[in-house]
């Protein structure tokens, strides 16, 4: 199973409220995550809304999240990983809270657990983010974007976080403790004994996909639901020449665009954008 084959799922689906499609997702997924995020990881496994569905997600994912560490799901046979963000307003800004922007998820990520880590032989998977916007428990909208579309490679951001830390730890602060994946902890601050902490750690965070790209993506409609999907044509090529007919004979609207290289703003790639709306 791949995006497309989800993208395929969505575009036939007819009812996109969480509550009506609750007891049909959860006999298509596990319990791990979300309402949102079992519709979505449902969505790869068939028709989210319907009681027929062609697979149950152990089939498709490896992996399927955990509580507190990215990422929401991993697509078998190093196959994509999967994060999964909900917003309650239509413009809503992306929380990714102590995770960094990413273009790719490395098995060496110090961020996930072991489980993800092991669940199969891997070195590193393309990331995809789903932002899902989400009102009175029916979803408007589903925009799935790679990270390579909107970041840097994952070094940037790592060399960010170090130079942060190392900064930090070169203050004379006494109370200050840096193990660990965050910044530090100042530990007994006000000298009571009595595990006084505070924490210091990133809240990452960026800009909605719709506004990112909003010189070519549209949302028409909210009332209704759409979809919308940018990927890199690099990586549509991919995917079997008989998925791509397939989506491109469907109701799924296909079309060629550009972007700037978020690894430099002087080029432009070329990328697919994936449309509809119910």
């Amino acid at each position: 199973m791949n995006i497309l084959e989800a993208i395929l799922n969505l575009s036939r689906c007819e009812d996109f409220s969480l509550t009506n499609t609750e007891e049909n997702v959860n006999n298509i997924v596990s319990d791990e995550g979300k309402p949102l995020e079992k519709f979505v990881r449902a969505s790869f496994c068939g028709r989210p809304d319907s009681e027929e569905s062609e697979n149950v997600s152990k089939d498709v994912f490896c992996y399927e999240g955990g509580v507190n560490n990215p990422p929401d799901a991993m697509i078998r046979n190093q196959g994509d990983a999967i994060e999964i963000k909900k917003i309650e307003s239509k413009m809503g800004g992306i929380q990714l809270n102590s995770s960094l922007p990413k273009q790719k998820l490395f098995s060496s990520d110090k961020m996930i657990t072991d489980d993800a880590k092991t669940c199969e032989n891997w070195e590193s998977r393309d990331m995809l983010y789903v932002v899902g916007y989400v009102s009175n428990n029916n979803i408007r909208y589903l925009f799935f974007v790679y990270g390579d579309c909107i970041f840097r490679e994952n070094q940037f951001y790592e060399d960010k976080f170090n130079a942060i830390k190392e900064a930090l730890g070169s203050l004379d602060i006494e109370e200050l403790d840096q193990t660990g994946n965050e910044y530090g902890t100042l530990k007994n601050v006000d000298g009571l004994n009595i595990n006084t902490n505070m924490r210091l750690r990133p809240l990452n965070s960026f800009d909605n996909p719709l506004k990112i790209f909003s010189d070519i993506v549209k949302l028409e409609n909210e009332d209704n639901f759409s979809m919308f999907t940018i990927m890199r044509d690099a990586k549509y090529e991919t995917f079997m020449p008989e998925i791509r007919r397939e989506i491109e004979n469907s109701d799924v609207d296909v079309r060629d665009s550009t972007i700037y290289d978020p690894d430099n703003q002087e080029q432009k790639v070329k990328i697919k954008i994936l449309s509809f709306k119910n």
